[in-house]
């Protein structure tokens, strides 16, 4: 697993890409809306030429008119001519202005003073319209030489031989005029061809950018998203061995390679679960770590110690690059060392430097072979920390600071499953383990009981027919030793044996007064008062001779723990709706807490002639019952077993 992702370029990114399709659909509508605001004004200017086009013909046609109209209406007296000077006369020089001015936009292209407005107005004509434009004008500019001349001097002007003149001429002005319309028309024409060639082409360019931003968009974002849509689903369905394909260098790139580092994180730790469910053998589980754990986390080296019952811890077992290293037994004092911490803490310890660490107390000697085997980085995760057997799980990696926080936030988050499932996994093979004693044990019980009745036979037979006193007392011992051996056989046998119940309702309080019954002479001996409290009408479901034997059991051990001429208390009393505590309680001395732990392991005892499987075989009638014993000793109040067991129904 990688420590770190490589930054993205900038240039991959959906950031980036998606600001840059974005970008590229405001140009296009930009354009296209600069481009349709230029068609508008190319549309009001051509609308404004023809109608100035219009007006130049209307000019040249009304001058026409009005000569006509004087040629036949000529002044007969001095009044009649005044008049005409100053209506026809400044009419025609009003014409003449405009028609050369409009001559001389339409040759310029500049629309500018005709119009009077502030936008400029230049206008691009085609060379046809400019050539009748040009042709126009140089036949105006000949007309209105003559014209002038024509007319003579401006307070007395020959309005009689004007007219004519313009009526001769006038043809030839019309005609050019006409045929700067038709220029005109064509030119316009041709533009709009080439504006709607434009307007296709942009269209059809706009659509196919538009489709291809957003193929870009369904290939590089919706489907990828639809992909890991569909690949959550799976993983939500329990299928985490599902991965998604990273095709790409962008954020859904890095979103993919996460999801599959998490979904191989989780099918790692399912199989890691199900193997360790499943499996007791030890080496097995460590080597489908050693395999399958380097996706999580850097490892090379990963090792499992566990405490012994002599207080040092003891590596187990070993794999070094996928495979078993054999170290032989390597057994390393506790006290004072990380591997307690890590145990006391219930968290993983980070080891960052294994051979400077190593040097700092001579305790460690763990990392001491760590560092021989050249392993520079460790982490040691407590595994088992209540029961069967505590202990730590250790990674190690050949590479200097491999294990960042991540890996440790990592392991923190999954010690509790590691650990459940570690317990499961020893108390699976301490569970075989007792199996193969057991049955080891109850088949050497059974060779051992034919020749021992043996030999009792003949120890009394020695003792019936010894006559010495001191030979009586030794076979008296032999045969004291016979019974001892043969309970702790029986005993065995009843560990070792199937547990077979025979339920039935049981009245509580006669059971105890015969408890109390059997042991009265015993207590007796010792001094010791045996208490009954139990209201009547308590029943139980349970096998009469087991719950017997269960309570004389405890009974026997407190007349034993009690100081004489003091009382032990038998007590019982419904706790809950189903539940039934019988209580035994002796005034001796405290049960130390290191003993009270392993009061109920097989073959642990204190006393000089027990045989340490009283309370185991206790704990094993109990929970066969359904129920569950528990101990409390305090300095000032004693010792208490309490024992929970169901309550009869009805």
């Amino acid at each position: 697993m990688s420590n770190t992702t490589p930054p993205l370029r900038f240039s991959r990114t959906l950031r980036f890409q998606i600001g840059a399709a974005l970008l590229a659909l405001i140009v296009l509508f930009t354009l296209f809306s600069l481009y349709t605001l230029r068609m508008l004004d190319e549309q009001r200017a051509q609308s404004v030429v023809l109608r100035l086009a219009g007006e130049l013909q209307a000019t040249a046609q009304h001058m026409a008119m009005q000569a006509m109209n004087y040629a036949e209406n000529r002044p007969l007296d001095n009044a009649a001519y005044k008049r005409d000077l100053r209506l026809y006369f400044q009419d025609l020089m009003a014409n003449t202005r405009r028609f050369d001015d409009l001559c001389m936009a339409f040759s310029s292209g500049d629309f500018q003073e005709q119009l009077d407005q502030e936008m400029p107005m230049k206008v691009s004509l085609g060379s046809a319209t400019l050539a009748a434009a040009r042709e126009l004008e140089r036949q105006w500019n000949a007309f209105a030489r003559k014209l002038r001349k024509t007319l003579g001097k401006a307070d007395m002007p020959h309005l009689s031989e004007a007219a004519r003149l313009i009526v001769e001429n006038n043809p030839v002005l019309l005609q050019r005029t006409h045929d700067l319309l038709e220029a005109l028309d064509a030119d316009l024409r041709r533009q709009e061809r080439q504006t709607g060639l434009v307007v296709r082409l942009s269209f059809a360019g706009a659509l196919l950018i538009a489709a291809g931003i957003m193929f870009w968009f369904f290939r590089k974002v919706i489907h990828p998203l639809d992909r890991m849509v569909r690949g959550f689903r799976e993983v939500a369905t329990g299928n985490f061995s599902h991965r998604l394909p990273v095709e790409s260098d962008n954020e859904l790139a890095l979103l993919a390679t996460t999801f599959n580092e998490t979904t191989s994180r989780l099918d790692t730790l399912f199989r890691l679960t199900a193997r360790l469910q499943e499996g007791s053998d030890l080496n097995e589980t460590l080597a489908f770590v050693a395999h399958e754990f380097p996706r999580l986390l850097p490892l090379d080296w990963v090792g499992a110690l566990f405490v012994a019952n002599d207080g040092l811890i003891q590596l187990e077992g070993a794999y070094s690059d996928g495979k078993p290293e054999r170290l032989g037994i390597l057994r390393f004092p506790l006290a004072n060392t990380l591997l307690e911490e890590c145990m006391e803490s219930g968290r993983p310890l980070h080891i960052p430097d294994v051979h400077e660490v190593a040097t700092l107390n001579s305790s460690y000697r763990f990392l001491e072979v760590l560092a021989e085997r050249h392993r520079r980085d460790a982490i040691f995760l407590p595994v088992a920390t209540h029961a069967p057997l505590p202990g730590v799980l250790v990674f190690a990696t050949r590479q200097a600071n491999a294990y960042r926080p991540l890996h440790l936030e990592l392991l923190a988050n999954l010690v509790t499953v590691i650990t459940l499932s570690f317990s499961r996994t020893l108390k699976l093979a301490e569970h075989a383990r007792l199996a193969a004693i057991g049955q080891f044990v109850t088949g050497i019980a059974h060779e051992i009981r034919t020749p021992l009745a043996t030999v009792g036979m003949a120890l009394d037979y020695s003792l019936e027919r010894s006559s010495s006193e001191t030979e009586k007392q030794r076979l008296e011992l032999a045969q004291r030793e016979m019974a001892r051996i043969d309970r702790l056989l029986a005993e065995v046998l009843l560990y070792a044996r199937p547990l077979t119940l025979k339920v039935e309702r049981v009245e509580l309080r006669p059971l105890l007064r015969q408890v109390k019954e059997s042991l009265a002479a015993e207590a007796a001996d010792k001094e010791i008062g045996v208490e009954i409290r139990c209201d009547a009408g308590l029943w139980l479901a349970a096998d009469p001779d087991r719950l017997l034997q269960i309570l004389l059991n405890l009974v026997k051990n407190a007349i034993d723990a009690a100081p004489a001429g003091t009382e032990v208390t038998l007590s019982a009393r419904q706790e809950e709706r189903e539940v039934v505590v019988i209580a035994v309680h002796n005034e001796g001395p405290p049960i130390p807490e290191e003993r009270r732990e392993r009061l109920f392991e097989p073959f642990y005892t204190t006393r000089a002639r027990g045989t340490g499987l009283g309370l185991a075989i206790v704990r094993r009638l109990v929970e066969a019952h359904g129920g569950g014993i528990e101990v409390v000793s305090e300095a000032k109040r004693g010792t208490t077993f309490e024992v929970r067991l169901p309550l009869a129904a009805g």
